[in-house]
């Protein structure tokens, strides 16, 4: 089970989130013009659940390997010099995640400290920006755990390409 969870974690939470998104939509849609009776906070859920998604989905994007990056510029070198500016590109995402975190839980912080509510459904907003700290964080985690994997395990960090071997650690 923990097997599973740590493999699909994020997919779970983002696809909920997506679904519970487009649901909130459709409902306020109903409401709105068939019912002639909108609601606020169907609204203020999609949002919450909207950014959910997202920063969820990013540690999700550095799990799969599938971050923007320019892969066919750094495909034109050699490939020692493609795999260490990947490695390279990793450490300056590793970094910026560490730091986002940081700020992120300076951020959720201070509404712990100066409480701030939503307008429609008067949710403490220190509970919607955890979205903040848990996404970069499991993606600061995701890519420590792809680096981990790599000097444990032998996986490579990056994937090869025409199935050819790239350095081990």
């Amino acid at each position: 089970m923990l097997s599973f969870l740590e493999k699909r974690i994020e997919e779970i939470i983002a696809g909920f989130c997506v679904s519970l998104m487009c649901f909130m939509v459709f409902f306020q849609v109903v409401m709105r013009y068939v019912f002639n009776t909108p609601v606020s906070w169907s609204d203020e859920i999609a949002v919450y659940a909207m950014l959910w998604s997202v920063y969820i989905s990013v540690s999700w994007a550095v799990r799969e390997r599938a971050h923007i990056r320019v892969m066919n510029v750094i495909n034109l070198f050699p490939k020692s010099v493609s795999f260490a500016l990947t490695v390279f590109s990793d450490m300056i995402w590793l970094f910026f995640g560490a730091f986002m975190t940081w700020q992120s839980i300076l951020l959720d912080y201070s509404f712990w400290i100066d409480e701030y509510r939503s307008p429609a459904l008067n949710i403490d907003q220190k509970w919607p920006y955890l979205c903040l700290v848990f996404g970069f964080g499991l993606m600061t985690f995701r890519i420590l755990q792809i680096y981990y994997r790599w000097y444990k395990f032998g996986e490579s960090p990056v994937e090869s390409r025409d199935n050819q071997d790239v350095p081990h650690a």
